[in-house]
C-alpha cells in the first residue's frame, strides 16, 4: 500500500475534502478536469449541437424528399441520446460531486449536481464496510469509465442485502485507498456509538 495522503488540513488530494464531528463524517469529492479537458469536452458538445442545427436546417430547405421524415426521426433519436449523455457529463464536470455521509443513523451517499442531490441512505448494520473494487485488466469498459467523458469509474463500492453501491468516481489508487480508510474508521466509530 502506498503512503497515506491524507492530511491534517481535512484533505485527501487534490479532489476529496471531509469535515469529521464528533457525531458525523462528511465527505465531498470533486468531480473537476483539468481546463484542457473541460474545453475538449465543451468543444465536444458545441460541435454536437451544431451538428444537429445543420441537419435541422437542410431538412426545412426540402422535408417532402422521399422517406426524408423517417430519416430524421431515427437520426434525432440517436442524436438526443448523446447529447443528454454529453450534457450530463458536462454537467458533472462543472458542478458534480459526491456527496458521502456518515452519522450515528448511517451511511448516506449523494451525486449532487451543485448542492442537489438525493442521497441513498443505508442504517447501520444494514451494509457491509466499504472495500476496494478489483480491477478486471480483461474489462475494457473499465477504461473507457475512466476517461473524462464518463461519469464511471468507481474505485470503492459497499454492500446491502442484494444491492451494491459504488463511489469514488475516478480517484488515484493512493487516494482511494485514504478514503476507503478514512471511511471504514467513521463506520465503524459512529455506528458503534449507537450501541
Amino acid at each position: 500500500m502506498g503512503t497515506n495522503t491524507q492530511r491534517k488540513d481535512g484533505r485527501i488530494g487534490a479532489r476529496i475534502a471531509f469535515e469529521q464531528k464528533p457525531d458525523s463524517l462528511q465527505i465531498r469529492i470533486q468531480q473537476q478536469i483539468p481546463s484542457a479537458q473541460m474545453s475538449l469536452l465543451t468543444a465536444w458538445l458545441v460541435v454536437w449541437l451544431g451538428l444537429e442545427a445543420l441537419v435541422v436546417y437542410f431538412w426545412i430547405q426540402d422535408p417532402s424528399q422521399g422517406n426524408a421524415w423517417l430519416g430524421y426521426t431515427i437520426y434525432s433519436a440517436f442524436w438526443a441520446f448523446f447529447a443528454f449523455r454529453i450534457g450530463k457529463v458536462w454537467m458533472w464536470r462543472t458542478r458534480g460531486q459526491e456527496v458521502i455521509t456518515v452519522d450515528r443513523r448511517g451511511l448516506s451517499v449523494a451525486m449532487a449536481f451543485g448542492q442537489r442531490g438525493l442521497p441513498d441512505f443505508f442504517a447501520h448494520g444494514s451494509y457491509r464496510l466499504p472495500s476496494k473494487i478489483q480491477e478486471n485488466p480483461q474489462q475494457i469498459l473499465r477504461t473507457f469509465e475512466k476517461a473524462f467523458w464518463s461519469m464511471g469509474g468507481e474505485t470503492l463500492q459497499f454492500e446491502s442485502g442484494k444491492r451494491t453501491l459504488v463511489m469514488g468516481k475516478q480517484l488515484d489508487e493512493k487516494d482511494a485507498d485514504a478514503l476507503l480508510k478514512l471511511m471504514k474508521g467513521g463506520c465503524k466509530r459512529l455506528s458503534a456509538s449507537t450501541d
